[in-house]
């Protein structure tokens, strides 16, 4: 029989991060470990209880949608979590992994000069930076002075101190994480992906950590705070755009608010970057 230990594990970790008590369950005794039990899940979910432990340990690689649809309900994921539950379940039977696009997508490109002096950046899969305009460079990372191999937000993160300018570090980082992981179960044959996974476990500690909370993560509007060396603190709303021809592609806009603080204090680090580069 197939296995699917991916899935396996990703089920066995939302359940023990549920609550039970948003769950229409009586309560049971006392509790001496997080989480509902797999009896619960599977009773919520409307199959049997071993039929869900042979989920869990990975060996029933192939559950219907409409289990699938059920499991969900009954761990209450989130859209992003959904979507990785799906891609993991899908895996066996269709198969993917193709090579990612190493190339920008002119219509993002395009999109990235068209912001102005807000800061975006152009993910690829896996969280590659595929492009990035003055801005980013300016306010975020320079990017583009790093090696090609290591243009990578998740290598930016946990192995470089200098994104520890990210107000709220740790969620940012889960973030980070989570597009990383969405990736991975979309494209779990992709050798590029694997190969990044295992590098960053060796070398970042805090990266494995965060990498065995099995998160997942879409890209939503969300604001971020940036303490910047030189121009203080700035707050943006960052928004995500991913055209429908090219999933591994999202261009990440950092937007500020009409003559707001923040504003003013790019206007003043941009003229200072091009006049011979604002340190960063």
């Amino acid at each position: 029989m197939a296995s699917n230990a991916p899935l396996g594990e990703f089920l066995r970790s939302r359940r023990l991060a549920s609550d039970p008590s948003l769950a229409p369950l009586p309560t049971k005794g006392v509790r001496r470990v997080p989480g509902l039990r797999r009896e619960e899940i599977a009773q919520l979910a409307g199959v049997s209880p071993d039929y869900y432990a042979r989920l869990e340990q990975g060996r029933q690689a192939t559950p219907s949608d409409t289990v699938l649809a059920s499991l969900a309900v009954a761990l209450n994921l989130d859209a992003a979590e959904r979507v990785h539950l799906f891609n993991l379940a899908h895996f066996p039977v269709t198969g993917r992994g193709g090579p990612a696009a190493r190339s920008a997508r002119p219509g993002l490109i395009h999109l990235m000069e068209a912001v102005g002096d807000s800061p975006a950046v152009l993910h690829g899969r896996g969280t590659d930076v595929l492009a990035l305009n003055e801005a980013a460079r300016a306010v975020i990372a320079d990017f583009y002075a790093k090696p090609a191999g290591e243009r990578n937000v998740a290598r930016w993160f946990f192995l470089d101190e200098s994104s520890r300018r990210f107000d709220d570090w740790d969620a940012v980082a889960g973030d980070v994480i989570g597009l990383l992981r969405l990736d991975v179960g979309r494209y779990p044959d992709d050798p590029r992906l694997r190969a990044l996974v295992d590098d960053m476990r060796t070398r970042s500690p805090l990266f494995a950590a965060f990498w065995e909370e099995q998160r997942v993560a879409v890209d939503v509007p969300v604001r971020k705070v940036i303490r910047h060396p030189t121009a203080g603190a700035l707050t943006f709303d960052v928004v995500g755009v991913s055209p429908p021809s090219e999933a591994d592609q999202t261009l990440f806009v950092f937007t500020m608010k009409s003559g707001s603080s923040t504003e003013k204090a790019v206007a003043r680090l941009m003229t200072e970057w091009r006049s011979g580069g604002a340190l960063t």
